[in-house]
């Protein structure tokens, strides 16, 4: 599907668009459909500035996704970005902080209700608050945030690498697992760090991680952790090397 719609003239692309047939498709599949388009390098900038309106009026919110664009050559995709940007996360009239203070008030079983709510209501939007919610002392929430960062099709996984040098002790855990799952080989930037983190909890996930990379780049640095001052992680990392 994709390949023929390029295919089309840009005038063409924008008219299928705003037809009963694309309207009709799945919400889920519109979206994907919208996103692949949009980073294509054959798209017209009417389209993608097209492309970008019907994202934002899908409730498309993901921050990461829209910033690609405003460096565009063409204003109309600038502005539709921008438009997109300045939609607030919630469509209830809360913003990022007066939701994220909001939550810091409740007590624990509602604040996970909450974040359940976020985590359905949002779709691929709200990965700034999400991210938030890792620095949560209460282990349900940062499981059920890891668990939804992790599955993420799209994740601006950079923001969350540079929040590891400012986190305490289970939020860089929680980063580090959600690394792992998500196969991203950002973790060899900050690898030397996490070897060396005073968490043991920390290093385990990190061990977790690595064994969910490529085998031969991972090697030298479980070798690294089966010397590790702690047991644990020391017992875990020759378990590890040994299988690769």
């Amino acid at each position: 599907m994709i390949d023929n719609f390029l295919k089309l003239t840009p005038a063409a692309q924008v008219k299928f668009l705003k037809t009963d047939d694309f309207a009709q498709m799945e919400k889920e599949k519109r979206v994907e459909f919208l996103k692949e388009i949009a980073v294509s390098e054959h798209i017209s900038s009417k389209c993608l500035a097209c492309a970008l309106k019907i994202l934002r009026e899908l409730k498309f919110r993901d921050r990461s996704f829209y910033k690609k664009f405003l460096e565009h050559p063409d204003s109309s995709v600038i502005m539709a970005c921008k438009k997109a940007l300045a939609e607030k996360v919630f469509d209830d009239g809360f913003g990022f902080f007066p939701m994220r203070e909001l939550v810091k008030k409740q007590h624990n079983e509602r604040k996970l209700q909450t974040v359940k709510l976020i985590v359905s209501e949002t779709d691929q939007a709200g990965e700034e608050m999400l991210i938030s919610f890792l620095a949560e002392d209460n282990l349900r929430i940062r499981e059920l945030v890891v668990k939804e960062l992790s599955a993420r099709p799209q994740l601006d996984e950079s923001r969350l690498l540079y929040q590891l040098p400012h986190s305490i002790w289970y939020t860089r855990a929680a980063i580090v697992e959600i690394l792992g799952n998500r196969r991203s080989e950002l973790l060899f930037n900050q690898i030397e760090e996490l070897l060396v983190d005073v968490n043991v909890e920390v290093r385990l996930k990190l061990l977790d991680a690595l064994a969910k990379l490529d085998r031969e780049r991972v090697r030298e640095f479980v070798s690294k952790l089966t010397r590790d001052p702690h047991m644990r992680v020391r017992k875990e990392a020759l378990r590890i090397f040994s299988t690769i």
